[in-house]
């Protein structure tokens, strides 16, 4: 009895994790780039947790991002897979980051059977055009003023990353360069340790930096 009362709980934490996630993945394909003009943090009406208020950034945040969580076909083992890519600069300075600086973001890691169960190819987003992701991210330049050293540059077994949020708005629908596309950016200190744990399918710890508007060049794709 005590046995499978542990299986059971432990299925009842998996599946939990699978549920979550789903939440956080709600989208099948998305890839752009382009860059967020200067000025304060906006577009709060579509995803309000994404600015600190008052805040007014010095200079251009270009960006480039893809994204896909599908199924690639076969049988065994899972074939769903996940891949997340995303480059990052905030070229001015603002009072949360007193200089410019670039990140790199890679993929969480994922339990590869909760991974293939996400990744089927069948997750319509809940708003047409809207994906959200997290991953976990490293600098590509010199830490600015106000950077958090728990964050490490490079991951090791005893360092783990540190995450980023991700969401984008394709407006328009469309391949072609749309001013009104959107795009928020959030870093965090937290850390997602355990590819099962349920709190990884959403973002922990200390928001410290955090940036949103409408693209002033470039263009955002979400099928």
């Amino acid at each position: 009895m005590k046995i499978g009362g542990r299986r059971l709980v432990r299925r009842s934490i998996f599946l939990a994790a699978v549920c979550m996630l789903a939440l956080a993945l709600t989208a099948c394909t998305g890839k752009g780039g382009g860059y967020l003009p200067p000025g304060a943090s906006v577009g709060t009406d579509v995803f309000p947790e994404a600015q600190f208020p008052g805040t007014v950034f010095s200079g251009q945040a270009p960006f480039g991002f893809t994204f896909s969580c599908e199924d690639k076909g076969g049988l065994n083992p899972p074939t769903g897979k996940l891949a997340i890519e995303l480059a990052y600069s905030d070229l001015g300075t603002s009072t949360l980051l007193g200089a410019p600086f670039s990140i790199h973001g890679i993929v969480d890691k994922i339990d590869p059977v909760l991974e293939s169960m996400q990744c089927i190819g069948q997750n319509p987003p809940p708003v047409p055009g809207t994906l959200t992701f997290l991953g976990r991210y490293h600098l590509t330049s010199s830490a600015p003023p106000g950077f958090p050293s728990t964050c490490p540059k490079r991951e090791t077994p005893t360092s783990p990353l540190c995450r980023f949020e991700v969401m984008v708005q394709d407006k328009d629908q469309s391949s072609t360069p749309s001013p009104g596309d959107f795009f928020s950016i959030k870093l965090s200190t937290g850390t997602c340790t355990s590819p099962t744990d349920p709190s990884c399918s959403q973002l922990s710890g200390t928001v410290f930096y955090a940036r949103a508007g409408y693209l002033a060049g470039g263009n955002v794709t979400v099928k």
